[in-house]
């Protein structure tokens, strides 16, 4: 067996280093205060040992930002609420604030290196213990980590400071400040946040280790086919004393429980050394049938959650006692990308299988930084619940590793941007790239990211052969191989080797538009008139609409005398304050969302709304049919020539009107359902412009026997036998084939002014794989008589719910839903959780929203719902649009 190749060895610093410390036991929990520099007059001294008075300073949330600290110490009225972000008075925040913690080291373990850690500050943070300032961190995604022993009060306070400096407010934010939040100094979706987010923003530790200390662990995956995959394990030591250590590498692989131990290795004192291991020299890492990581849809657990493994890598000085453990979760799949002709779209790969992109741009997860860890489940999960396979980590305004390890369970691919904006200079390069390089070595053994990407719509510094764009590029490919796909720009590219790492063309569709259009638009025009997308469907980085919340939702973070009814009319003294949440109609504020043409497209096609509650529900509808055309459309044109569409966007940072699918307090939109159809992997839809129906098959893998049946129902509910076709067919591996048209024979029966297609697609074996439905107008898109329905309150009858307890400790509620009328459809239905008092039960997962039951017609609806929300007095609201 040959020993473990020796990569390189290097003398280092060891106050400061960059160590993973996630896998390290964290000493104690810190309580951190807060302050801002100028309002005292003492020293970095001062400040920084222990004893210090800070009888007058605030809590600070840690990880977190200045201003939310304030905003949850109750110093400032609710920025969710009415104008009050934009009341705030921002000097306040816009300085250098103090974060201070004492702690004891008492019961901290003898004779182990103790190290201070921190995972990133914004935007620079001089960091303090007791008297001593030890190090700088500069950067939201720099760590710092300090070897802290010989510096620690054995017997009494030890006293932490950090001065945290903002970004310079100047010359505004955008690209000149980056590595930072960019959106943080306002976009047209989140307004200026002051102190433009600066803070402690990601997990500061106190943790122990031995001697020697394991540093980011490598874990690649080489997959010659889908039966074997061969893994290399590069490995960083340093030895943190002054003494040469002697000592093992010991791997182990779960599930398997594969075990790899080296041959005795000997660090000189202060000193790193970088090891590789690989299945030349260790056989077992040499994996027979592996558990391959897959996009959503595409495969997986029974569940829908991706199989991951984990690699545990220790040192034990002299092969016995443990110095280190750092314990890193990965996946087992291959990405690839081809362009299918000179000037053809881009086409990713996953394990060899071509993936059509589906899914949304993330701009920040909230506007003032505050959701943490958990919190990212329940958003990525809804991702996977609209049936999405991909995130855009908007210029790289996600920094929390919580959010990569969801999108690694889930199955959502990350489209991962840095932070660059299409205009401007950058202050420092070094600093940029100590950054570059960070985000990289911290993000790389996630299987879900599949993509870099150098900058929002422009090239790095303007130049693909500059020093910006080379800057990434080389943090990607010395630091993750090419094991990925490099983009130094979102919405084009060139045939020209310098734009990608492995050369030969890299070409996107564009971005926009950013507003609603006609549906039969979206299956007609992939350039929609605007000037950044191409004449091409290909693959397109940003496609956008206005999507308007249910009213419970807006009621919530707009005053009581705004609820009103919008008009397309310039904006007055009631409708400024739906500017300042981005619903703009003088195209200011939001403007850039279109929603002019969203309130005279809502008008035109269901008839002007009387009320706030009358606009809200149409909004829905519309919503739906929007967003459900613009994924159809690049369902239709699948490989002719499109290979995938990201919204603008899926999630949701503050309350607003635009750029959402769910909203901000976690309410689902007609949007997120029009997505969750639009995007299943096996789809029967229609298309608008030709009456086609169409089978859409993202799975690899023929689909033989199956049935396709169309039916057309009038408002009264009651099928028009005459339009109904069936036909059984067979469809190929990753494609979308054309089965028959509808609504194109003669002689045939007079519909209603409004009329409803229902298409279902059967397996081989009877059982129901996709199931659409339309409404459609005798005049094109006028649905006005849709207000003209008869109620069917009292006749839609919600059973009493099937209760069970799923394996995540949820509760599933299975309900079934039935239109009892002899007189007309149920439309539009809208479900909530509600509980006695009335309010919502949110989030909550429902398997369905916005449905119609036709006469007789019952479905299932079942909702998933974390048990303490639900409580024991909660019921099922069902509310038809002809309520």
């Amino acid at each position: 067996m040959k020993p473990i190749i020796k990569i390189a060895a290097f003398a280092c610093l060891f106050l400061l280093i960059g160590k993973i410390t996630d896998a390290q036991t964290t000493l104690i929990h810190l309580n951190w205060k807060l302050a801002p520099q100028d309002d005292h007059l003492y020293t970095e001294k001062q400040v920084s040992v222990a004893g210090f008075n800070t009888t007058n300073w605030i809590k600070a949330i840690v990880p977190g930002t200045v201003f939310y600290s304030y905003v949850a110490a109750g110093k400032e009225s609710n920025p969710d609420y009415a104008d009050n972000i934009y009341k705030v008075d921002k000097s306040k925040y816009n300085r250098p604030y103090w974060y201070r913690a004492e702690f004891s080291a008492q019961g901290f373990p003898i004779g182990k290196r103790i190290w201070l850690n921190f995972n990133g500050i914004n935007k620079r943070g001089e960091v303090y213990l007791n008297g001593h300032h030890i190090g700088t961190v500069n950067g939201l995604m720099q760590r710092g980590t300090y070897d802290i022993t010989d510096l620690l009060n054995k017997n009494k306070s030890n006293a932490i400071a950090v001065l945290v400096i903002t970004p310079n407010t100047d010359h505004g934010l955008a690209n000149r400040e980056s590595p930072t939040y960019l959106s943080s100094g306002s976009w047209d979706w989140m307004p200026s946040v002051p102190g433009l987010n600066s803070g402690i923003t990601d997990v500061v530790s106190i943790t122990s280790t031995g001697p020697v200390s394991v540093e980011d662990p490598w874990i690649r995956t080489d997959l010659p086919n889908k039966k074997l995959a061969n893994l290399t394990v590069n490995v960083k030591l340093n030895n943190a004393s002054a003494k040469p250590v002697s000592g093992k590498i010991k791997l182990v692989i779960n599930p398997g429980n594969i075990t790899v131990s080296g041959p005795e290795i000997t660090l000189s004192g202060k000193n790193s050394e970088l090891f590789t291991f690989d299945d030349t020299s260790f056989p077992q890492l040499s994996i027979k049938n592996p558990k391959l990581w897959w996009p959503n849809g595409y495969g997986g657990k029974s569940d829908g959650t991706q199989y991951l493994y984990t690699c545990s890598v220790s040192f034990d000085v002299n092969g016995t006692t443990p110095s280190d453990d750092v314990t890193k979760s990965f996946g087992i799949r291959k990405i690839t990308s081809d362009t299918t002709s000179l000037n053809g779209p881009l086409r990713v790969y996953v394990n060899d299988v071509p993936i059509l992109i589906k899914g949304g741009n993330w701009g920040m997860s909230d506007y003032m930084l505050k959701v943490r860890g958990k919190d990212y489940d329940t958003r990525i999960r809804f991702h996977k619940e609209m049936n999405f396979n991909m995130i855009r980590n908007w210029t790289g305004e996600v920094t929390d590793e919580a959010f990569y390890d969801y999108c690694d369970k889930y199955g959502i691919m990350v489209w991962d941007d840095f932070w660059l904006n299409n205009f401007g200079p950058i202050d420092s390069l070094n600093v940029f790239k100590n950054n570059a390089i960070e985000k990289v070595k911290r993000l790389r053994d996630h299987p879900s990211v599949v993509i870099w990407c150098g900058a929002n719509e422009g090239v790095p510094g303007g130049n693909p052969k500059g020093p910006l764009n080379s800057t990434i590029k080389d943090a990607v490919k010395d630091n993750d191989g090419e094991d990925r796909i490099y983009l130094p720009r979102s919405n084009a590219g060139e045939n020209n080797p310098n734009f990608s790492i492995h050369g030969g063309s890299r070409i996107l569709s564009g971005s926009g538009i950013w507003g609603n259009v006609d549906p039969k638009t979206y299956f007609t025009d992939p350039h929609n008139g605007y000037l950044f997308s191409k004449d091409s469907y290909g693959l397109r980085s940003e496609l956008g609409t206005a999507t308007f919340v249910n009213i419970e939702s807006f009621k919530k973070f707009m005053p009581k005398e705004y609820w009103v009814a919008p008009t397309p009319k310039a904006v007055d003294s009631k409708t400024n304050m739906w500017a300042k949440h981005y619903f703009s109609t003088d195209g200011g504020l939001g403007g850039g969302s279109n929603p002019v043409g969203y309130i005279n497209d809502l008008s035109k096609r269901y008839g002007t709304a009387t009320s706030l509650a009358d606009f809200c529900k149409k909004a829905q509808l519309l919503n739906v049919e929007t967003m459900k055309a613009m994924y159809e459309s690049w369902n239709d044109h699948m490989w002719k020539d499109a290979s995938g569409m990201l919204i603008w966007m899926s999630q949701s940072a503050y309350p607003t009107m635009i750029w959402q699918t769910y909203d901000y307090y976690y309410d689902l939109t007609g949007a997120y359902f029009g997505a969750k159809s639009a995007c299943e992997p096996i789809h029967i839809q229609w298309n608008p412009a030709t009456n086609a129906v169409k089978i859409i098959n993202n799975k690899p893998y023929d689909l033989k026997g199956l049935t396709v049946e169309a039916s057309v129902y009038n408002m009264d509910g009651k099928i028009v036998s005459a339009y109904t076709q069936k036909q059984k067919t067979a469809v190929s591996a990753s494609s979308a084939t054309e089965v028959f048209t509808v609504f194109n024979a003669v002689n045939l029966p007079t519909l209603s002014a409004v009329h409803f297609l229902k298409l279902k697609l059967f397996a081989a074996d009877g059982h129901l794989l996709s199931e659409n439905f339309y409404w459609v107008g005798n005049t094109y898109l006028n649905y006005t008589s849709l207000d003209k329905m008869p109620k069917v309150s009292e006749d839609l009858y919600v059973s009493r719910p099937k209760i069970k307890a799923d394996l995540n400790g949820a509760i599933l509620l299975t309900y079934t839903i039935t239109n009892k009328s002899k007189t007309t459809a149920a439309f539009g239905i809208r479900a909530q959780l509600l509980k006695k008092s009335g309010a919502q039960i949110l989030p909550a997962i429902f398997n369905d929203g916005y449905f119609s039951l036709m006469q007789g017609e019952s479905k299932t609806l079942q909702v998933e719902v974390d048990p303490k929300l639900l409580g024991t007095n909660y019921r099922l609201d069902v509310k038809a649009y002809n309520n």
